[in-house]
């Protein structure tokens, strides 16, 4: 029996709700689900190309009281680019597009603009593409149109110049894989990838469709779980992230990715790959996944968000160990529960809580202490920012004042590290505001000015790093 018959066979075993048992990783994922008030999750843990557990908890819906089994379908947000990624380095293997090609050769209705632009900084997000179309998600559009929308924002910088995670960067991608393969991104990845490697319900999202299995989504407001909006099916069919996977088709791919199946070790080999910028500096990004490296482990891991849905999926390398976990409420820390399932199953990679730095740039700390009170206040200045194109700006500090704004007043402000990031100083904040916590990873350029910021809440002040 080899892996992936072993993992099939895995998959009739384990498609069955959690048993109330004094377990670790149960009791562990029980508690996380009360704490955050999540209505349904799956876990799927691989090691060494062997599945230990695919395991469903709670309510897949609440409102016919459906479980989650390990074959529950999940939308899988962008965790779903590693996906589309593979499907572009199928076409390079058949010596149909190459890494370093303009997308203008292949698309060539875009801009002149995109000239510079290749498929290769579309799969590491070092494009300039701005974050997100400027279009509507209750409007259906064709492939055409929605390619308008993109080519017709303004750039956030030359090609190569920076890192900045892009959307748009993967839903250009799906349109160059059905040019130049004549199929849709996922019926390729259905054909070349989910059929060989065994991940038997992977599917693309359709809202119409009568789909066995399929979890409902649900977002948080004013402290009660709605049913997500509806939005059109262009939203939800674009090759940013638009599959529907359970965590037997994700564990399926780990064992895929761990034994290098379906690509050549050449591909996997760019997949693995970190960005390098026109200056010569690498970034920690490959294609669909970030990239960590400490002492003891290379980590690649990715997070998804989509219509009440989180996921997160995290490789430990050297130990061949793969956690993926799914779950139907956008409130839910997938990352943090991954990261500490890991810890369970290996208590070698557990972290330590965090603990603030020495303040040792007291300037640099009073001036984000401003620019969150900005935010807050929906005040910021575009001239404190670089490389923003004013529309991918504005809807950024759109999110984040609605989301500094419901914390209440400020409570403590401290750093928590800093790096020098391709010659920019990256410093990594925590405020602890009346009713919640942050992180604010804040890049200084070199022209003095914010490059980057990226804010996400933290459960706790001192969440493991």
């Amino acid at each position: 029996m080899n892996r992936i018959e072993y993992l099939l066979a895995a998959a009739i075993l384990l498609g069955m709700p959690a048993r109330a048992t004094a377990e670790p990783v149960n009791d562990y994922i029980a508690a996380e689900m009360t704490r955050e008030g999540i209505p349904g999750l799956a876990v799927a843990i691989v090691r060494d190309g062997r599945l230990l557990r695919a395991q469903g908890y709670g309510s897949a819906n609440l409102e016919h009281q459906v479980p989650v089994h390990a074959d529950t379908l999940f939308k899988t947000g962008a965790i779903g680019m590693q996906l589309t990624a593979a499907a572009v380095m199928l076409l390079v293997q058949d010596g149909k597009i190459r890494l370093d090609d303009s997308i203008r050769l292949h698309l060539p209705e875009v801009p002149p603009s995109w000239r510079p632009i290749t498929i290769r900084q579309l799969l590491n997000h070092t494009s300039g593409l701005p974050a997100t179309p400027n279009g509507d998600f209750r409007t259906d559009y064709t492939d055409a149109q929605l390619l308008d929308i993109i080519a017709n924002q303004k750039l956030n910088f030359p090609a190569g110049a920076r890192w900045r995670f892009s959307y748009s960067d993967y839903i250009v991608l799906g349109f160059l894989v059905k040019r130049v393969s004549g199929q849709y991104y996922a019926d390729l990845l259905r054909q070349r990838v989910f059929t060989p490697l065994g991940m038997r319900t992977a599917r693309a999202i359709d809202e119409t469709a009568v789909i066995p299995n399929r979890a409902a989504g649900y977002e948080a407001r004013d402290g009660t779980l709605r049913n997500a909006e509806w939005i059109s099916p262009t939203a939800n069919s674009t090759a940013d992230g638009s599959l529907y996977l359970s965590v037997l088709d994700y564990a399926a791919w780990a064992v895929g990715m761990a034994d290098r199946l379906v690509l050549t070790d050449d591909s996997w080999a760019q997949v693995a790959k970190p960005a390098r910028l026109n200056d010569g500096c690498v970034y920690p990004y490959g294609f669909g996944w970030f990239q960590q490296t400490d002492t003891q482990n290379s980590v690649w891991w990715h997070s998804g968000t989509w219509q009440g849905f989180q996921t997160y999926a995290v490789r430990y390398l050297e130990g061949r160990l793969t956690v993926a976990v799914f779950a139907n409420s956008d409130n839910a820390d997938a990352g943090s529960i991954a990261r500490h399932v890991a810890e369970i199953v290996e208590p070698g990679l557990a972290r330590a809580p965090a603990t603030p730095a020495n303040d040792g740039e007291p300037p640099m700390t009073e001036r984000v202490k401003r620019l969150l009170g900005d935010i807050a206040a929906g005040r910021m200045a575009y001239g404190d920012f670089t490389d923003y194109a004013k529309l991918d700006f504005t809807e950024l500090m759109a999110g984040y004042t609605k989301t500094i704004s419901a914390l209440g007043q400020l409570r403590e402000l401290a750093p928590f590290g800093r790096q020098d990031m391709c010659g920019d100083t990256l410093y990594r904040y925590r405020a602890r505001f009346e009713d919640g916590v942050i992180e604010a990873s804040v890049t200084i350029a070199a022209n003095g000015r914010i490059g980057n910021l990226v804010i996400v809440p933290l459960r706790a002040w001192d969440a493991p790093l």
